[in-house]
């Protein structure tokens, strides 16, 4: 786990050194830097050592010398494709995963990316074609930006990186802005600047050295279906907790022994009790809150003697002072407000590893989202109802008081019914937005924002694909990246790599080429995984309803001198909208609190950036 950057064009080693301070956190250990001989490229890492500490040092070189690579990640496969690669006459200097990323490059090409099981950020540089070639795991785990000034671009593991450039613009994108309050994140190759940019999601951007323009290729795209090919295969149905086993061994292998982040859901379950039959001595970190309506560290098993679980509680002063402290280090807007319990856990983790295993993932291949139930629920109402019964029905929940407890059934009513009269294809973005359409119009006084906020939606709804599979895919497109964002943010600002198993190529296929009876059940979440791993996780677990990492977010929300000590007014996107809204979430009337949130941490994000203006 590192931070990359880099400029390709021209070198200049001096503003590399710059964006790297900005970025030190994500790799603590040790800083280096190469410029090649034709002064074009220069390239820089922040290493965090977590696989061969002593000769993993990059920017590293391919055996022939020819490529040269930063990398921000970790390939889990790396030493099956290190096996098929020596067996070809290549040679190892190191036991990194890195040295087997850019020889496999060498050796595959751009086909490599397609064997890789993993997650990464990554820029190799091409000697002899004069081309760097920036890369990007198949489901975003890893950020990477980068922007084109007159002559040269700039790459980086951080947005605050690029703009260490006195030359990038910071120019923002009022199209894109709608966009992050419509999905709580701004979706790749956008970014909340014009002319900045994300390498997307299963994507490969060529820039070449001399000509200095690009050339964008999709190696792989989840809508597709799966991926197959000699280094990842199909997994049989009746091998899966097999299989799974070895996944979790793949994403165990560092130098120091990996801890578990653990909940009270299946997910981590699954994942703790499969490294217990690798490690029988594990540690596991769990966040309990005061609302025990969040609290599921009541959930956690402490009489496991082969288990050091360590449970920790967060209340009102403990959220504010993370807040504070994590408040200093945001550089791109992120709407999952998780973002405190989960960079509490990751602080607490970094006392004793540098690794941690988690969850993420597990909901998307296995439906266990209650908006997948809303969306088939949903799906056969609008084929029986008419549309001005769900009006009436639009209208009576509207009347349903905000809580702060964890999502009741009434809140669940309410959101069901905001959104009923619209398009399917549009129900899924809609319900979870920070503002209904009607507010975005007003927030933004554009009354045609809905024709521009949905075009991603448009596009994926245009695949002729079963309903439930698009539900699925917006999942993995639309609201895990969001996930990812976080989980990065959180464990980079602590120096921890956060690994997930359920996120493994070989899991994404498995769901992806079986028939979703297989693993959706309205009324049986997750029944795949109950049925493959019910005689290693307690049936109690499985039985508990779906609760997501949430925490009370009105905790702090609601305090209005302590929101203030972070906004700037004159950086709101609408300050009179903001305003009301505001009283009338305080008061109760409305549950404002995830548009309040995105608000607020945009506005920290612009601050940060040393943005002046947002209009």
């Amino acid at each position: 786990m590192c931070a990359i950057f880099g400029s390709i064009g021209t070198s200049n080693l001096n503003l590399i050194k710059k964006i790297s301070e900005k970025q030190i956190y994500r790799g603590p250990d040790e800083q280096n830097f190469y410029v090649s001989d034709d002064n074009l490229v220069s390239m820089g890492n922040n290493r965090l050592s977590v696989i061969d500490k002593e000769k993993g040092k990059q920017p590293m070189f391919s055996s022939d010398k020819r490529f040269v690579v930063v990398f921000n990640g970790c390939i889990y496969n790396f030493l099956e494709i290190q096996s098929y690669l020596k067996k070809k006459g290549i040679n190892f200097y190191t036991n990194s995963d890195t040295e087997v990323l850019v020889n496999a490059y060498m050796y595959f090409g751009q086909k490599a990316f397609n064997y890789f099981d993993g997650m990464w950020a990554v820029a190799i540089y091409d000697k002899d074609q004069n081309e760097v070639i920036l890369s990007r795991d198949y489901v975003g785990q890893k950020p990477l930006y980068y922007t084109k000034n007159s002559n040269y671009y700039l790459f980086s593991s951080q947005l605050n990186g690029l703009l260490v450039d006195d030359n990038v613009s910071k120019k923002i994108s009022q199209e894109n802005i709608k966009k992050y309050f419509q999905y709580s994140f701004v979706p790749a190759p956008k970014t909340i600047f014009e002319k900045i940019y994300q390498i997307e999601p299963g994507e490969n951007v060529i820039i070449n050295t001399k000509k200095i323009n690009t050339t964008r290729r999709k190696y792989w795209d989840l809508s597709d279906g799966p991926d197959y090919n000699d280094f990842i295969i199909k997994i049989d149905e009746k091998n899966f907790a097999k299989e799974f086993k070895n996944i979790v061994a793949q994403h165990s292998i560092s130098d120091i022994k990996p801890a578990i982040s653990l909940s009270g859901g299946i997910d981590s379950n699954i994942i703790m009790n499969n490294s217990l039959t690798l490690n029988n001595n594990l540690t596991s970190f769990t966040l309990g809150f005061e609302n025990k309506s969040y609290d599921e560290s009541r959930f956690i098993d402490e009489k496991n003697n082969n288990i050091n679980n360590k449970i920790y509680f967060a209340n009102d002063e403990i959220i504010k002072k993370n807040f504070t402290e994590i408040a200093k280090y945001i550089n791109e807007p992120i709407g999952d407000s998780s973002l405190i319990p989960t960079y509490i856990i990751q602080k607490e983790v970094k006392s004793n590893t540098n690794v941690c295993l988690g969850g993420d993932g597990g909901d998307e291949s296995f439906f266990g989202y209650i908006t997948f139930d809303a969306f088939y629920i949903a799906k056969i109402l609008k084929k029986i109802i008419p549309s001005f019964i769900f009006r009436i029905l639009k209208s009576i929940t509207s009347t349903f008081k905000s809580t702060s407890e964890y999502i009741t059934f009434k809140t669940k009513i309410k959101k069901f019914f905001s959104s009923i009269n619209l398009d399917k294809k549009y129900l899924l973005p809609s319900w979870m937005s920070s503002l209904s359409e009607e507010n975005l119009k007003v927030l933004f006084n554009d009354k045609n924002i809905d024709l521009k906020i949905f075009d991603e939606m448009n596009l994926l709804f245009s695949k002729k694909k079963n309903y439930m599979r698009l539900a699925q895919l917006y999942h993995f497109k639309f609201y895990l990246p969001m996930v990812l964002s976080k989980v990065d943010q959180a464990s980079m600002f602590n120096s921890v790599e956060n690994r997930s198993p359920f996120l493994s190529k070989k899991v994404i296929n498995f769901s992806l080429d079986n028939d979703i009876s297989k693993f959706y059940s309205l009324l049986n979440k997750k029944k795949f995984l109950k049925k493959t791993f019910k005689e290693v996780v307690s049936k109690n677990i499985f039985k508990r309803k779906k609760h997501g990492f949430a925490f009370p977010k009105e905790v702090f929300l609601k305090d209005k001198n302590f929101v203030d000590q972070f906004i700037d007014y004159n950086l709101l996107v609408n300050k009179d909208f903001f305003i009301k809204k505001y009283e009338m979430f305080v008061k109760k009337n409305e549950d404002y609190s995830q548009y309040i949130w995105n608000e607020l941490i945009l506005n920290i994000t612009l601050q940060n950036l040393r943005v002046d203006k947002i209009n």
